[in-house]
């Protein structure tokens, strides 16, 4: 017992945790551990219904790619299921930002990510008029 209270551990996460993280003064699994299994089950199960991937696939999906499919980040947040919206292929998981701006721009449209790396590749501004500086960037 602690000047605080009683504690106990608790058998998922085997931290000592205050009586005020059980449900009950039975209870065995805290509060953080019933709400984050609540929550990857709750994930598991809407994955399932709407892609079709089976209970362990997203996991084995985002071991295989390490993180995002196209920019390679590591994840803060889950990341998104991303899937074609003609075929509704599934495609691989991509984060937020890939998954919301960059394929939103460019329309699911390979050839227009195609014409970006080449725009940030030669950009026409530097062939046709020379370096150029933002005003930012230039030394008085």
């Amino acid at each position: 017992m602690t000047a605080r209270g009683k504690t106990r551990p608790c058998s998922r996460c085997q931290r000592n945790r205050s009586e005020r993280f059980y449900t009950s003064p039975r209870g065995r699994v805290c509060a953080t551990c019933r709400k984050k299994t609540r929550s990857q089950t709750a994930h598991e199960a809407r994955v399932q219904r709407i892609y079709g991937l089976e209970p362990g696939e997203y996991e084995q999906l985002l071991e295989a790619q390490g993180g995002c499919a196209i920019c390679g980040g590591t994840r803060r947040q889950r990341l998104s299921v991303d899937h074609c919206h003609r075929t509704g292929v599934v495609r691989g998981l991509l984060c937020r930002m890939c998954n919301g701006r960059l394929l939103t721009a460019a329309r699911d449209n390979p050839e227009v990510l195609r014409a970006a790396a080449r725009y940030l590749e030669d950009p026409p501004a530097l062939r046709h008029l020379g370096p150029r500086l933002h005003q930012s960037k230039r030394t008085e």
